[in-house]
């Protein structure tokens, strides 16, 4: 809980599907260790078209949602490619002990993220897989007194970064059913404002329940 007072963003830990064909649909929901909630929908569209939409709520108004849409490839022995591109939009709130000021807002990314695993391994029907998400990250804050002393003055803060978001998952049940367990990582480079550190978050992991119909 001591860390959600310190960030504004923190990896978000999206269900990477596999989806392998048409009307294929995945329902994921579960928590992570940056305390929040999150559940993902991704369904096959078309013969190699789908879709995914992420959301996550957590303390301090803190949420995130996005909507994208992919392009699936399955290899034989069940190995699947995805790529997909979207949009996110998100809340975060930090606040800094030493200025005893915060830092809030609304921030949006434009991203494109490729994934590749395998599904339905003979040993408790694993699926596993890694991601790689990379976009542009556009924060649009306020900053009540964070980054200088109080002077009770309030200001915008606006910052462009560029992100990049590692991920893995691992997900073990029965054949439509399966606890899965999520870890993903961030790092920013500023092309903004590159004196301020942007609070957010390195490492999250996550764990849930994974449904395929």
């Amino acid at each position: 809980m001591l860390l959600t007072s310190c960030i504004v963003y923190h990896p978000q830990t999206s269900d990477i599907p596999l989806i392998h064909k048409r009307n294929d649909l995945r329902l994921d929901a579960g928590i992570s260790i940056v305390p929040s909630a999150h559940a993902t929908i991704s369904y096959g569209l078309a013969d190699k078209v789908s879709i995914q939409t992420f959301g996550s709520i957590g303390p301090d108004e803190r949420y995130y949602l996005q909507v994208a849409f992919g392009y699936f490839k399955e290899f034989k022995t069940n190995n699947v490619f995805e790529v997909y591109g979207g949009v996110g939009l998100g809340y975060g709130d930090a606040y800094e002990s030493t200025t005893g000021g915060g830092l809030y807002g609304a921030y949006k990314i434009a991203f494109t993220q490729f994934n590749y695993g395998k599904l339905d391994c003979k040993f408790a029907n694993m699926d596993y897989g890694i991601g790689l998400k990379t976009g542009l990250l556009n924060s649009n804050l306020i900053d009540n007194d964070y980054y200088y002393p109080a002077d009770g003055i309030k200001s915008k803060y606006i910052d462009n970064s560029f992100l990049i978001e590692p991920n893995a998952f691992l997900r073990i049940g029965g054949q439509k059913l399966k606890f899965s367990i999520k870890l993903g990582g961030s790092w920013m480079y500023k092309f903004t404002n590159k004196n301020k550190s942007l609070p957010y978050s390195f490492i999250n992991l996550g764990l849930g329940l994974n449904y395929r119909l």
